[in-house]
């Protein structure tokens, strides 16, 4: 059940999509303390012995807040997706990063063409990117965390962003695997492995 603190933040959120209980859109949605509110994630995290081979971290997340009337009958639902997937390096080989930019590259490309037939693409990624960039930006250190990925949310829950939601959690093993399999046998020294503890 949705708390009036949690309500006010939900109904903050821009870029969500709105159903009423027979699918048809509602821009006037508005979520109420004692709505229904749930959530799902499914994450990944990848941490390897050998600094050689770099850490990658993903999720993705699906967010649903559903109203009713006095009787308790759904009325509308507000559903959105959230995700993404990055990969933190502790010693850089270029062509692994662009392998693993590449691939959610790719993601994009399969997935967002505009309703015009244009490929939205470009923009696509690059806003991603950039978002991946800024989100896991560390203050502290005064640097981002590793080489980036992609991150999104906010974003409309329908069966084409199902469908993308899906093709990044399909990605998450090949798009790094690779990067293993070239990577885990490399020798290190005791030097660089406390460099990676560090980091």
């Amino acid at each position: 059940v949705t708390l009036p603190e949690r309500a006010s933040s939900i109904q903050g959120r821009q870029g969500t999509t709105t159903t009423t209980g027979n699918g048809s859109g509602n821009d006037s949605f508005v979520v109420q303390a004692g709505d229904t509110y749930s959530a799902a994630a499914l994450s990944i995290v990848l941490h390897t012995r050998s600094p050689m081979v770099p850490t990658f971290r993903s999720d993705i997340r699906i967010f649903v807040v559903t109203s009713s009337d006095e009787d308790g009958t759904a009325t509308q639902t507000n559903a959105w997706f959230g995700g993404g997937a990055d990969l933190t390096p502790y010693y850089l080989f270029d062509e692994d990063i662009s392998s693993f930019h590449r691939t959610y590259q790719t993601l994009c490309r399969e997935h967002f063409i505009s309703d015009d037939g244009t490929d939205d693409t470009t923009d696509m990624y690059a806003q991603m990117k950039r978002q991946c960039d800024e989100y896991f930006y560390l203050p502290a250190r005064k640097e981002h965390r590793g080489t980036g990925g992609i991150f999104f949310d906010d974003v409309p829950a329908t069966p084409q962003s199902h469908l993308f939601v899906r093709g990044v959690a399909e990605s998450w093993l090949p798009s790094w695997l690779n990067i293993v399999s070239k990577r885990r046998d490399l020798p290190y020294t005791d030097q660089q492995r406390q460099w990676q503890l560090l980091r």
